[in-house]
């Protein structure tokens, strides 16, 4: 039987370097580099056949809850996560533009 999405919200993997939910042997992804105590998201990707299904947001959500659970600041490098920024005005304290 297949995942559901709402199985699938619970089943983000973080591996050390990027949040990963893999849903019908895909991958979606959203990728970090740790610089001190800043998480820089650099990169994200949902396959196609995945993508307006919340999945993006559901990872940097995830991502953002990792920081504040483990007292890092985030870089938004990757334009899905500065739109999520955008339209989640709550998270904007956590965020830097600068690794320095």
């Amino acid at each position: 039987m297949p995942e559901t999405i709402k199985e699938m919200k619970n089943s983000i993997i973080n591996t050390g370097d990027k949040f990963v939910i893999n849903l019908e042997g895909l991958e979606s992804y959203l990728a970090y580099r740790r610089k001190g105590k800043v998480l820089d998201f650099y990169s994200a990707y949902v396959p196609g056949v995945h993508r307006g299904k919340g999945l993006a947001s559901d990872l940097i959500l995830h991502g953002m809850h990792y920081a504040v659970l483990n007292g890092f600041r985030v870089r938004p490098s990757h334009p899905a996560v500065v739109r999520f920024l955008e339209l989640n005005r709550e998270w904007e304290y956590l965020t830097v533009y600068s690794l320095n």
